[in-house]
């Protein structure tokens, strides 16, 4: 469920964002499991980490996450979507990230959010897969939560394209 909320420069936030999609692959029967999601770093540069920059605006401030926090449950969820054996401890398999962009951009026709994270795979203490993981998603309307809810969705259709991370959870 995405609650629609419009924020004007500086307000808060609040994204309820649920990952509904289907990443078109089953996990069911991959490989090295149970997998894990580690809580996700931001190495962005920004002074509140709870922010979104708006280039030419004041930032929006998410009110009960960080985008952080927000992108590692949307992957957590998109794995469970997909059938895979999840743990919430460290599992053989680790999903770890780091934020590195997130900014929301007004158009002529609505928002644009662009979503950048560096994501890892670790098999039993070693870098089985490394990969940059992109979003840039256009928005129509003024709706700040529900253009952050495509944002993820590409997040997520991004990661699940990805043949090497497919590989190494033994999918292929």
């Amino acid at each position: 469920m995405l609650l629609a909320c419009q924020a004007l420069a500086g307000e808060e936030v609040t994204v309820d964002y649920q990952y509904k999609g289907d990443t078109g692959v089953s996990l069911a029967s991959m490989f090295g499991g149970p997998i894990s999601v580690s809580e996700f770093t931001d190495a962005r540069d920004i002074a509140d980490k709870q922010d979104i920059a708006r280039p030419g605006q004041d930032n929006v401030t998410l009110s009960e996450q960080t985008p952080a926090a927000l992108i590692q449950q949307t992957f957590n969820q998109a794995l469970a979507a997909s059938e895979a054996n999840l743990t919430e401890d460290e599992g053989n398999l680790r999903l770890q990230g780091e934020l590195l962009e997130m900014q929301i951009e007004e158009t002529a026709d609505g928002l644009q959010v662009l979503i950048r994270c560096q994501l890892s795979l670790n098999n039993q203490g070693r870098n089985a897969w490394q990969a940059s993981v992109f979003s840039r998603v256009d928005s129509e309307g003024d709706d700040i939560s529900a253009a952050i809810g495509k944002g993820l969705d590409r997040l997520v259709s991004e990661l699940f394209m990805d043949d090497y991370f497919l590989m190494e959870l033994g999918i292929f």
